[in-house]
This record gives structure tokens, C-alpha cells and sequence, in this order.
């Protein structure tokens, strides 16, 4: 009867041959959840140490972390022979905003008030702007009402701005709060959700995560080899990651009342706890050896994902 280490170890493989990580997105995925709360300061050997049982190979990593240099996400230096990377100020902005979807979630509050964004045709904005637009919008999770007009229930009117100020069109387009008038017989915006929002793909991947790591629950019961929790910790994370930054964030109240995101991030939560232990402690022994710059954990990331358990903050107090 295979351990629960040989099983975890099994499907920590099968994960990784049915979805490789693609390296430069898993390192973005390891600097913020791991390293940043320790300092984010980490030498590349130790870097590629972390990832090679992830499927990362150094020349992968070696080139991964050139080009997030090369797109401002990470900051490097030498020191002799060696080279350090950590997030750099904007790749530390990206990642804060990030980490409200990641751990936290679209808030159960909801008043009814929508941001709307508004880019009139006599605007002049190109094809180009436009287009970008659209995209930062819909990265955001705004929805399309209709050609030109975006919506979104949570998002603040300041975070549209800040995208259209990017852009260099500040004026170019309206930002509006705004409630429908559905009681005195207007349609209500709501009615729009599944129009505006691919809330049947959305929920299909959700399903898969749950079908993909549901399993590693009975494996981590008993305390994970260190490796191994951290590998679990990390494909977890990137898997969930990739998921709801694409995902629209919307109320409790505009979906379905089987809506599987719920369930999936009780399942995120859940695994999550359960490896963060014995991960902290392969994390300590790689990133923590010979840096100066590597720092005890940060208070704050036991906040993740509503808070940990008694049973992790009582071992941490051990």
C-alpha cells in the first residue's frame, strides 16, 4: 500500500505531465507567494534549485528570469559570480494588485453600484487604443454591455482611471458610477451577467482544479515530506493563480447559487494550510542559506486566504 508521501509524490508528477508550468509564470508565481514575504530576495542558484523538481531546468529558469528583468517584473545584481533577483518596484505593484484576487477573493458586500466605462465614437481614439483598452478592461473583469461600454460591480472608478491614464487617454473616455433602475421596469444589468461574462468556461475550470487537487487532500493528512509540500504548495498556488486573474471577480450575488469558484477556494484554502508548514521549512533551507537579504516570514501572509488555521499559527508559535 503506497505512503502518503509516495502517493503525494505520484500526483505532484501526474500534475506535471498533464499541465506543465510554463517557467516564467511559475517564477512569477514563486517570488510573490513564497520569497516576497521573506524579503523577495533569492540567488539564482537557489532559484533554480527550488523550481528543477517543477519541471524547470536551469537553462529554462536562466532565460525566464532575462526576460522578466527585461519587462520590469524582476531587478537583478551581481555579486561576484553569482546574480540575486527580486521583484522590482513595478513588479512588486503587479503583484500586490494581484494578490487581492489570489488570496482574498471578490467581496460577499455588493450595493448594486456598477463602474461604468464609456468610450464615445467621437472620441478619436484609434484601433490600437481601443483595442488595449478592451483588453486592460476585461483583465480588470470588466464586461461588455455593448460596443464601447464596459461594467463592472466591484471595481472602483479610480482603477479605471489609473488603466486609462496608462494609455494616455484620460479624457478620451467617461468612467461612471451607476445603479439600473430595474424596480420601475428598466432591464436590470444583472440580467446581462451571462452575456457579458464566460461564466460557463469559467466554472469549467474551476470544476478541473477541484478534480486536479481535491485528491491531495488525503495524501497531505499526514505532515508532507518538505520537498514535497513545497511542490505542492507551488503548483497549487500557480494552478489557482492562473485562474482567477483571468477570472471577473463578481459578487456572490450576480451568480449562480452552485457557483464551483466557492468550493474551489475553500479547496485552494484548505490545501493551501495543510503544505505551508513543512514548505516553509525546504524554503528556509534553499532561499534562506547564505542570504543576507532573506528575512523571517512576514505576519501578513498568515492573512492569506481569510486567515490560517489555529493548528498552523500554533505551530508557528512552537
Amino acid at each position: 500500500m503506497p505512503t502518503s508521501s509516495s502517493a503525494l509524490q505520484s500526483h505532484i508528477e501526474s500534475l506535471l505531465e498533464r499541465d506543465p508550468p510554463r517557467a516564467k509564470s511559475l517564477c512569477v508565481t514563486l517570488l510573490g507567494d513564497a520569497l516576497l514575504p521573506h524579503g523577495g530576495s533569492i540567488w539564482l542558484g537557489d532559484l533554480i534549485e527550488l523550481m528543477r523538481p517543477l519541471g524547470i531546468n536551469e537553462r529554462l529558469l536562466r532565460t525566464s528570469a532575462f526576460r522578466l528583468t527585461a519587462e520590469g517584473w524582476l531587478r537583478s545584481e551581481r555579486d561576484g559570480r553569482r546574480s540575486r533577483y527580486a521583484l522590482s518596484d513595478q513588479g512588486l505593484r503587479w503583484t500586490e494588485h494581484a494578490s487581492q484576487r489570489i488570496y482574498d477573493g471578490p467581496s460577499p458586500d455588493w450595493d448594486g453600484t456598477w463602474t461604468l466605462v464609456v468610450l464615445p465614437r467621437t472620441a478619436g481614439n484609434g484601433l490600437a487604443e481601443r483595442t488595449e483598452l478592451r483588453r486592460q478592461l476585461a483583465w480588470e473583469g470588466f464586461g461588455a454591455l455593448a460596443p464601447g461600454v464596459y461594467a463592472h460591480p466591484q471595481v472602483r472608478a479610480s482603477t479605471a482611471h489609473a488603466i486609462l491614464d496608462r494609455l494616455g487617454i484620460p479624457d478620451k473616455a467617461l468612467v461612471l458610477s451607476a445603479r439600473d433602475l430595474a424596480d420601475a421596469g428598466g432591464l436590470p444589468i444583472a440580467a446581462l451577467v451571462a452575456q457579458c461574462w464566460n461564466l460557463e468556461e469559467l466554472a469549467g475550470q474551476y470544476r478541473s482544479f477541484i478534480a486536479d487537487y481535491g485528491p491531495l487532500e488525503k495524501s497531505l493528512r499526514a505532515r508532507p515530506a518538505p520537498q514535497l509540500a513545497f511542490a505542492t504548495r507551488a503548483l497549487l498556488l500557480h494552478r489557482w493563480r492562473r485562474i482567477v486573474l483571468h477570472a471577473p471577480q463578481l459578487p456572490p450575488a450576480l451568480l449562480p447559487a452552485d457557483w464551483p469558484g466557492l468550493a474551489a477556494r475553500r479547496l485552494c484554502a484548505r490545501l493551501y494550510w495543510m503544505a505551508f508548514a513543512a514548505a516553509e521549512e525546504h524554503l528556509n533551507a534553499v532561499a534562506g542559506r547564505d542570504n543576507d537579504r532573506y528575512r523571517p516570514l512576514s505576519p501578513q501572509a498568515y492573512r492569506r486566504f481569510g486567515g490560517a488555521p489555529p493548528e498552523v499559527m500554533a505551530a508557528q508559535a512552537a
